[in-house]
């Protein structure tokens, strides 16, 4: 048991009063067997003081443990008394937890060693606590301690302020970002809207530090500033600091601002003064009676007059100090006078002296300082040999980091090597001038360029963004300086690149990917590019178009190119934390493994969504014994996979709809799974080779399933449903045990916590309720979102619950206090899943965003982000005249086809989520001036309006509150009508832009809308299983067509008004007589739900698209499919055809007439096709651009067989090579 481990469970278990942070480090100290003027030294407190705590605390611990407790004895009574203390620990309220969520100490230092400063720190205390100063500033040169002084002060005050923050701004992080996590932090579990401008930001956080008394320390603000300008010149794009600094300055609050910085802000030379609540603190060196002791436990002797000149010589500066004792060390033995007596400059700012010191290291050692600066964080050695160019022995390396060590250049932490920031700093600003003058002068050699990353592609995201930041911009910069402009770093960039290119033996090292990685960042078009067996690491390639690049027979390694995949709608750790599962949106599953962040496999698990994924626990056997995982969607479907293969191993049938959960009991041997069927199954998997397996379905929720979970005994499964209730179910007795019922909207995610005594579930309206799992009584409701709890999960200790929403955040919830702890915000779309991993350091989310990330809670940084590239053809649409196809797409875009070539001649930007409508306005009088107008739905719950001659978005119409699935104009007059998933429709007036109408008689989320030709008739489908007919003009419904026994997507009029043809999940088209209302033909042949449909122009056919990815022409008269059309790799989205009197472009190399009959379809295999209607054939394939069109991978090295796949899927191309 470690002295952490032991207060830690001295904390949570004892009632005694909270150890004061002084007790805390006499009792660390005092275990490790320190004597109590040794632990003073190491504190800084006097000795007297340090006795006086320690009979404190000894006495304290006898009262709490019951039996006398000394300095002498408390290790082993404590060690004694360790499974006791872990047996009440494990029977303590899950909810406890020690975590404030009132304090972010960020990455603050360890300041046990901390020396002297003690007059300093009384000054500061008595600013901070006696005169309540609104801002201090600790203002002093590189090395001199004021990051300790800052820790070590808000240590002392921290009783006195409710909230407490520390941040290093080391890496700039811009002010959005910074207030962003600030005004998070500040809220304390309150659910927070965040304002869009910079200004209501600021405001916001002076209303919270009047609110509350808050302590903010802002560490390294000196970063913020320009190197080579005034003091105190904001890097471009920062000076919102300076009105930071301002308005908290100048404003009243309770609250207080402390910052270091090397340079002093203007902002507080203005405002600082002896009778103001600004003050500023020059921080000198140590005094020499406090660095006496730095200098003794290096090892450095002498007499006291020689240690004072020593001290004096280096103006009593920490750092300094430090790196000249070890210098004193290695070539005196330690003596000062034989030092003196050298007669070595004397110090002149500490860049001199590190300088100098950098200048007697070996070539190893120095190439190991360089590595450290790159990788801006703590590494392990494991972390660190890869990077080194040649190779080294690891016992090489190991001596190099001991030998920095020893001269105080590098630190290791717990998380590895590191550097002080000083440090760093200087040896990244010597790393940017060595690879500027390279690109500036480039010789033959270019060692910098090849021995070094300018930032590692592999490296976690926020490093990446940080090395990009404080790496490549500057080295852009001074590049740019040296050479005169932008253009001409460009073109010397890209001779360099050909010039390496020709050079053979594979020595590049990291220099084409350097090369590369500048280009990208200045946005260069590398279109056709030739990198055929060339070597290119650390490149970060995953949002480059590569279009015909050739990287044939290149060495890729440790290069990162895009992904391929969809909406990310679960996550999943395994059992051992080593592989995180995550379904998407195109069917696929990927295993991912997360030490080293690198795909294990892919398999297609769905033919539309896949929607849950789970790891089975690894008691569940097969022959093999294989990693199994199960996965559900779209298609109705449980399956077991072999995880790393992509085998299926079983499919469970018995669903007829939708399969949203999926949970494995504690024992692995039953799988639940919950649909939107309304049923939970329960099925048993000891029967390993069975097809199918014995199943109990429990059928008591009156509406969806959206989530499954059981209890850690395996003895209790609870379920969510959209019936707004929860149910726990008894397996032993396969009966409802009790219904917990509270919440007003639908369920969307259920989670039960480690010990089993509680449910936390999540809504719609975007509140999470904790319920006592036994009684069912509620204990607390919150508002955690202001929209949709789309899954929640606990951590491994039940101290945290996770929820992720429809509001794009993660969010980690104190279960004790129901107080927001942490808020993750990095994704651009819902979030739809959240999973913590098994040993609780890291959190897992899916985003509708195509991105899975994977977040460092130490840090609440993103360390990972999967990215994924698909773009579904959702919707399609072709013009009166037919010049022109529209396609609504997964990317949010709208692209403009021109017919004859398949060629994308327009990309409409806007839409900030998936493009769901699309429509062309009809060639009549009411649109004579909208010649060329296109409406567009969108997932972001708007209609945008476009022209198309110009590509500009002429308005916005705003009102509905969720996606909007169908847009439709009048033929007669300028209306357009809408189709949302808020269970409206809306009618729009295009002159004024109002909505003049809302529908709301459907009791489900509306897919569909369309207007009869005549302009007489709205109609409208739905997901509750209805299509209405309106009076358009009126909005009156005069009939309700009942029939399907599912969701209808699709409807369409035919032109005469006779008919309305629906298509349905339920895998049929009806077509239905408007005269009477009835259903006339009901066409059956799909296997799977029909989505897109259409009457022919002489309106003797229906054409049908499907999940199944095939297109049927049915017979209206016979109801006979008289031709299935195949060819479409994924689920036919829309169907198309040209207005009846309208020319049918076709392909110029297609020997067919102007007027022949023709349609189009589009596919969420990212094609669209023109088919020819009497023929049945496939007349033209236009395929979307992909970011990889045409790269070149044959014989590539550095990629597995998995990442290859990806690349081919994303445009890349492999030719056999022979062997």
């Amino acid at each position: 048991m470690t002295a952490e481990e032991a207060l830690a469970l001295l904390d949570s278990v004892l009632n005694l009063d909270p150890l004061s942070k002084v007790q805390k480090l006499v009792f660390i100290h005092a275990w490790d067997g320190l004597a109590y003027d040794a632990i003073a030294r190491a504190t800084g407190y006097d000795t007297g003081y340090i006795k006086d705590v320690g009979a404190k605390l000894w006495r304290q611990l006898s009262e709490g443990l019951g039996e006398p407790i000394t300095k002498f004895n408390f290790r082993v009574v404590l060690q004694r008394y360790q499974p006791q203390l872990l047996a009440n620990a494990a029977s303590a309220s899950p909810t406890e937890t020690s975590l404030s969520p009132h304090q972010d100490w960020g990455e603050a230092v360890d300041v046990l060693n901390f020396y002297g400063r003690t007059q300093e720190l009384e000054l500061l205390g008595e600013w901070l606590t006696e005169e309540h100063c609104r801002q201090v500033a600790i203002l002093g040169m590189g090395g001199v301690g004021k990051t300790s002084l800052s820790v070590k002060l808000a240590e002392q005050v921290q009783h006195d302020y409710q909230c407490l923050f520390w941040r290093s701004l080391r890496d700039a992080p811009p002010l959005e970002d910074f207030l962003a996590t600030l005004l998070q932090f500040l809220a304390q579990g309150k659910d927070l809207a965040l304002p869009d401008s910079q200004g209501a930001r600021l405001s916001l956080l002076i209303d919270s530090l009047r609110t509350a008394r808050c302590l903010i320390v802002l560490d390294n603000f000196d970063a913020l500033f320009e190197p080579g300008q005034r003091s105190g010149t904001y890097r471009d794009g920062y000076q919102g600091y300076g009105d930071l600094l301002h308005r908290i300055g100048e404003t009243r609050h309770q609250s207080c601002l402390v910052i270091t910085s090397r340079e002093k802000p203007r902002e507080i030379g203005l405002l600082q003064g002896e009778e103001t609540p600004v003050r500023v603190l020059a921080l000198p060196g140590l005094a020499p009676v406090d660095a006496t002791p730095l200098l003794t436990t290096k090892g450095v002797k002498g007499s006291e007059q020689e240690l004072g000149e020593l001290i004096d010589r280096y103006q009593g500066n920490p750092l300094a100090l430090k790196i000249t004792a070890t210098s004193i060390c290695d070539l005196f033995n330690g003596d000062i006078p034989k030092f003196l007596a050298q007669d070595i400059a004397v110090f002149n700012g500490i860049r001199h002296l590190l300088r100098h010191q950098i200048e007697r290291i070996s070539a190893l050692e120095a190439t190991v300082m360089f590595w450290l600066a790159i990788n801006r964080m703590p590494v392990m050695i494991s972390e660190l040999l890869p990077d080194i160019v040649p190779s080294v022995p690891a016992s090489a390396l190991l001596e190099a980091l001991e030998s920095l060590r020893g001269r105080s250049l590098i630190e290791q932490t717990s998380q590895g090597f590191t550097q002080q920031p000083v440090v760093m700093e200087y040896v990244t600003s010597e790393l940017i001038a060595h690879l500027s003058t390279e690109l500036a002068n480039p010789g033959t050699t270019m060692p910098f360029l090849k021995r070094f990353a300018v930032l590692k592609a592999t490296a976690k995201d926020y490093v990446r963004e940080s090395q990009v930041h404080v790496i490549v911009e500057l080295l852009v910069q001074q590049a740019i300086a040296q050479l005169g402009s932008q253009q001409q770093l460009i073109d010397q960039l890209l001779q360099l690149l050909r010039e390496l290119r020709h050079q053979s033996g594979g020595t590049s090292g990291y220099a084409i990917g350097n090369l590369i990685n500048l280009l990208t960042h200045l946005e260069v078009d590398l279109t056709a590019f030739d990198l055929s067996r060339c070597q290119v690491r650390q490149a970060y390639l995953a949002e480059a178009k590569l279009q015909d690049v050739s990287l044939a027979f290149a060495d890729v390694t440790q290069s990162v190119f895009a992904e391929t995949f969809g909406g990310i709608s679960c996550t999943a750790y395994r059992a051992d934390g080593r592989w995180l599962a995550t379904s998407d949106t195109s069917g696929e599953v990927h295993i991912w493994d997360i030490p080293t962040y690198k795909q294990v496999s892919t398999f297609k698990a769905d033919t539309v969504w896949t929607w849950t994924v789970a790891f089975a626990p690894p008691t569940l056997q097969r022959e093999g014994n294989p990693v199994i995982l199960a996965t559900a969607g779209d298609d109705r479907l449980v399956k077991l996979w072999h995880a790393e293969t992509g085998q299926c191993l079983q499919t469970l049938k018995g669903h007829t709809n939708t399969i949203n959960a999926l949970a494995f009991s504690p024992q692995g041997n039953i799988l639940a799974s919950g649909s939107q069927d309304a049923t939970v199954r329960l099925w048993q998997l000891d029967a390993p080779q069975a097809e199918s397996a014995p199943c109990l379905v429990l059928d008591q929720h009156q509406g969806r399933v959206w989530a499954v979970a059981f209890s850690p005994d395996g003895e209790s499964l609870v379920s969510a449903s959209e019936d707004c209730t929860l149910k726990v179910w008894n397996l032993d007795t396969q009966r409802c045990d009790r219904t917990l019922a509270g919440h007003r909207a639908w369920i969307k995610a259920v989670a039960v916590s480690p010990s089993g005594k509680y449910v936390a579930s999540g809504s719609f309206s975007g509140t999470i309720k904790l319920w006592d799992f036994y009684t069912g009584d509620c204990l607390h409701s919150w508002q955690a979102h202001p929209s949709t709890v789309t899954a929640l999960a606990f951590s491994p200790d039940g101290a945290l619950l996770a929820s992720s929403s429809y509001d794009q955040t993660v969010k980690a919830w104190q279960v004790s206090s129901g107080k927001c702890v942490r808020t993750l915000r990095e994704h651009h779309n819902r979030v739809w899943s959240v999973a913590f991993s098994p040993d609780g350091q890291q959190l897992a989310s899916g985003g509708d965003d195509h991105a899975a990330r994977i977040w460092d809670l130490k840090t609440d940084r993103c360390a990972k982000t999967w990215k994924g590239h698909t773009n579904s053809i959702l919707s399609l649409a072709i013009e009166p005249d037919s010049q022109w196809l529209a396609t609504g797409h997964e990317d949010q875009t709208i692209k403009l086809w021109h017919p004859e070539t398949g060629k994308v001649m327009q990309t409409l930007h806007g839409h900030s989520n998936r493009v769901w409508s699309v429509m062309f306005a009809p060639a009549t009088a009411a649109y004579a001036t909208r010649t060329t107008l296109l409406a567009s739905g969108s997932g972001d719950r708007t209609i945008k309006l476009w022209d198309t001659q110009t590509g500009h978005c002429l308005t916005t119409l705003k009102g509905h509150t969720s996606w909007v699935w169908s847009v439709a104009f009048h033929p007669h007059q300028p209306w357009l009508a809408s189709g949302s998933y808020d269970q409206t429709v809306k009618l729009w007036n295009l002159d004024t832009g109002h909505c003049f109408r809302t529908l709301d008689a459907h009791t489900a989320p509306v897919v569909s809308v369309t207007f009869s030709a005549n302009g007489q008739w709205l109609a409208s489908s739905s997901f509750d299983q209805t299509i209405r007919l309106y009076e358009a003009q009126s909005g009156q419904c005069v009939r309700v067509l009942n029939g399907h026994e599912n969701s209808v997507w699709i409807i369409q009029l035919s032109a005469n008004g006779q008919y309305l043809a629906s298509g349905s999940y339920d895998q049929t088209v009806k077509l239905w007589d408007l005269s009477t209302g009835l259903c006339r033909q009901t066409f059956t042949g799909h296997t799977g739900p029909v989505v897109s449909l259409a009457f022919s122009q002489a309106e003797r056919h229906v054409i049908s698209g499907s999940f199944d990815n095939t297109i049927k022409i049915w017979d209206i008269e016979t109801g006979d499919c008289i031709q299935t059309l195949q060819g479409h790799g994924g689920l036919v989205s829309a169907i198309a055809l040209p207005p009846a009197a309208a020319p049918a472009h076709s392909p110029q190399n297609t020997a067919t007439s102007p007027g022949q009959p023709t349609f189009w379809s589009g596919s969420f295999d990212e094609t669209i096709k023109q088919w020819h209607l009497e023929t049945q054939t496939c007349l033209q394939t236009c395929r979307t651009p992909r970011p990889y069109d045409g790269l070149n991978i044959t014989g590539v090295s550095g990629l597995t067989d998995t990442q290859k796949i990806t690349l081919k899927s994303l445009g890349a191309i492999e030719a056999a090579v022979a062997r």
